[in-house]
């Protein structure tokens, strides 16, 4: 299934999406909900591989919540209109009329329930599809993410090689935390504590966007590399005082290697990236329970009204004492 992915930054995030996709990955671990929900597909400012993952975590949000709240407005005017029906004494209709109205309804009301109560069963089969390919998305998710950390590493190995760069590998605690960055901030940050900016005397996050999207999941890679490379010229310089830095050179280069991040997934088949099962389904059982959700207002109205109206004239009568007369 192809899908196209909007690299758009989200701003404002719909607090409802937010929300349902929070719910989704607390139900991923029921040890430690805390842990996912808390994590980078619970947040809304990510990039890169994470941005890619939350969008289809969003998607699987969308389906649901796309017929939710059609599901529970249905179940409770069902029930008020239940609660009308079942306020009426049927030995109250004193004509043929009255008690074949009362009956009319009945049958209409008992339809409505049947009809919802099947519907319930559709969303109960979309939910259950939902929550199996929540599980796959984070399993997968932690799998790319571990394979964009090693190709980061290479690519950054790769250009300090093919440049003659006299840098080596630094503190392993403080190269994972550049590794393990899932946003732009989180790269700002690491930028700014080592101070790379005063060590390869420009800004790197700035050059980096002059070529690089951190919203892309391979640009990220990239800028990750990239800043890889920085700190470990920074780290090198301090302790040797090694030769001076060509930051666009090494940039460059760096883009010039974006083919093996970009091989990390196949973005246009987020079925076997993510190694979903019917996903491309889901959507199409939103839209058959919308359609099947949407009764005709009017029908509910004259229903509602009807049954206002026999209940009107139960309240203001007393019950005959005669048993009520069998349907033919």
């Amino acid at each position: 299934m192809r899908i196209i992915m909007d690299y758009t930054t989200i701003k404002n995030e719909d607090s409802w999406t937010k929300m349902m996709r929070k719910s989704l990955l607390a139900g991923v671990s029921e040890k430690n909900p805390y842990t996912l929900t808390s994590g980078p597909l619970g947040q809304s400012n990510v990039s890169g591989l994470s941005l890619l993952t939350k969008k289809v975590l969003d998607q699987q949000c969308s389906s649901i919540l796309g017929v939710a709240d059609e599901i529970w407005l249905a179940i409770i005017k069902i029930q008020d209109l239940m609660h009308t029906r079942n306020s009426i004494n049927e030995n109250c209709m004193q004509s043929e009329e009255e008690a074949n109205r009362l009956l009319k309804s009945t049958n209409s009301v008992q339809q409505l329930i049947e009809h919802i109560s099947s519907q319930e069963d559709t969303f109960i089969t979309l939910s259950d599809s939902v929550n199996k390919n929540t599980i796959k998305i984070v399993q997968s998710y932690l799998r790319l993410m571990q394979k964009s950390m090693d190709i980061a590493k290479t690519i950054a190995q790769e250009t300090t090689d093919q440049l003659v760069v006299d840098i080596k590998a630094q503190n392993p605690g403080v190269e994972k935390e550049l590794l393990n960055a899932t946003s732009r901030d989180d790269l700002m940050k690491f930028s700014i504590e080592n101070t790379l900016e005063t060590h390869v005397k420009s800004n790197p996050i700035e050059l980096a966007e002059k070529y690089l999207d951190h919203e892309k999941y391979d640009d990220f890679i990239i800028m990750q590399a990239y800043l890889l490379i920085c700190y470990r010229y920074a780290m090198s310089q301090a302790v040797s005082g090694t030769s001076d830095f060509d930051a666009y050179r090494v940039l460059q280069d760096c883009i010039g290697r974006k083919s093996t991040a970009t091989e990390l997934l196949h973005e246009a088949d987020i079925e076997k990236t993510f190694n979903l099962e019917d996903f491309s389904k889901q959507n199409s059982i939103s839209e058959q329970l919308e359609h099947a959700l949407t009764v005709n207002p009017d029908y509910i109205l004259k229903l509602e009204k009807t049954l206002n109206e026999l209940k009107e004239l139960s309240d203001s009568r007393k019950p005959d004492e005669e048993e009520p007369k069998q349907a033919a």
